[in-house]
């Protein structure tokens, strides 16, 4: 259907706009709303309805035929679809060449948030518990991730290989309260590394769904921890 063949919808007081949450505009039968017979959402074109009715002075004639309609007049017919306007996307305020590593300070950033972060975990009775007892090898491999994470080197990568930081956590019980304890400490590290406002709410955008993805307390797994070897 074209937006020139709204069909019988658009000249009846039934008809009820509808705007979509994409900014669409389109039309459902106002009538079915008390009589079932009537479908809700009709088929359009529409070329005949037992329940049409013009608005007063939209449309003084019968409804049409087939043949009728079909030599009706493009400038006289209702648009059924309005198109939304394109979308403006704002242009990002940093220079998108630069990396969010680079923006927050580099990889002395990082080392300092991974220390942060893990004097929290240190702390917390909770969390420190799915920790292995020397965190040391822990502070290094999150270190390499983060800054790889945020537009550095792969130095993770080469190292360890693929992340597939799901599976490496398989050995660790993870309810949805540890993945919450986690968000809230990197948070806390996150200012106490001195990273502003807006990188913030930027890597804790990436951070938050990729934390809740690791949990896996209810779940039948392999917990048996990972080799040394490389994933790939």
């Amino acid at each position: 259907m074209t937006e020139s063949e709204p069909g019988l919808c658009g000249g009846c007081r039934w008809a009820r706009a509808v705007v979509s949450a994409r900014g669409s505009r389109f039309l459902r039968c106002g009538r079915a709303d008390d009589d079932p017979a009537f479908a809700r959402y009709p088929a359009l074109p529409l070329r005949a309805c037992a329940g049409f009715e013009a608005e007063r002075g939209a449309i003084d004639t019968p409804p049409p035929s087939d043949a009728a309609h079909a030599e009706a007049s493009a400038e006289t017919a209702i648009p059924l679809i309005e198109r939304p306007p394109p979308r403006q996307v704002a242009a990002p305020p940093f220079d998108a060449s630069t990396t969010l590593l680079e923006r927050i300070g580099g990889r002395a950033t990082v080392e300092r948030l991974v220390a942060e972060f893990y004097d929290r975990v240190e702390r917390d009775p909770d969390l420190r518990p799915l920790f292995p007892a020397e965190l040391g090898p822990g502070r290094e491999k999150q270190s390499l991730f983060l800054e790889q994470w945020l537009g550095g080197e792969p130095r993770y990568s080469a190292r360890y290989g693929h992340p597939r930081l799901r599976r490496r956590h398989f050995p660790f019980v993870i309810d949805a309260h540890a993945a919450g304890r986690w968000l809230h400490h990197m948070a806390e590290a996150l200012v106490a590394a001195g990273i502003a406002e807006a990188e913030r709410a930027e890597i804790l955008r990436g951070l938050g769904p990729l934390a809740h993805h690791m949990t896996n307390a209810n779940e039948d797994v392999p917990r048996a921890p990972l080799t040394n070897e490389p994933l790939t």
